[in-house]
């Protein structure tokens, strides 16, 4: 369903994102966090109808960059709790556990340097042996295995439900959210500014952001 009839189409915003998957409803969802809600989100068919549908969901612990480590661990603190308490739409976050599997000692390396970047920035994570692979997925062909990454925090989640939470999140903080408007054309403006051209109108702002997917 088209936006409603009576919300006339905007001509002007400070941020134009296109493309309603996880990204650009994160991106709206993370700038009216920051007090930018003059925010427009143009979807050329369904949130997350695009790669966001495609998604495995899956979030884990285990990364051997700290940046990255940083992400990660505001993404599940954000997914598991935080998100759902705060719009009331849940995102079906699944704490599973996950462990990453070593068969060479080069791989061992690897995990071990991966444990030190999850120590420093104080991760649930251990480095066991089969033998606890074993005991907490006794399913597993542990043949060849001889360590793994544990971080047993991971989880994951639908990736649908996510982005519905993100773009709800984003409504209630002012951000306008359009849907079946596709975006045909962007062009920069002599005043710097950027006009995006819609299958319903055109629209001049500070900043666009592309988030239309893989």
């Amino acid at each position: 369903m088209s936006e409603p009839a009576q919300k006339s189409f905007p001509t002007s915003a400070r941020v134009v994102i296109v493309g309603g998957g996880v990204m650009g409803c994160g991106v709206a969802y993370h700038l009216a966090h920051e007090g930018w809600t003059d925010i427009v989100l143009l979807e050329k068919a369904e949130l997350t109808s695009g790669s966001t549908w495609h998604a495995a969901g899956q979030i884990t612990h285990s990364t051997s960059s700290f940046a990255l480590g940083k992400c990660v661990d505001y993404n599940i603190g954000l997914y598991s709790g935080a998100l759902e308490a705060e719009t009331g739409q849940s995102v079906t976050w699944y704490g599973c556990g996950s462990f990453r599997l070593a068969y060479s000692e080069d791989e061992m390396d690897w995990l071990r340097h991966t444990l030190s970047v999850g120590r420093t920035l104080g991760f649930n994570i251990e480095l066991v042996g089969p033998e606890r692979v074993a005991e907490l997925h006794p399913f597993y062909n542990l043949e060849g295995v001889i360590g793994a990454l544990n971080t047993p925090d991971d989880g994951h989640v639908d990736p649908s439900g996510i982005t519905q939470a993100l773009a709800t999140g984003a409504r209630q903080l002012g951000a306008r959210i359009i849907r079946r408007c596709r975006a045909t054309d962007i062009k920069q403006l002599d005043s710097g500014e950027w006009k995006v051209f819609t299958e319903q109108g055109d629209i001049t702002c500070e900043h666009v952001v592309n988030a239309g997917g893989t």
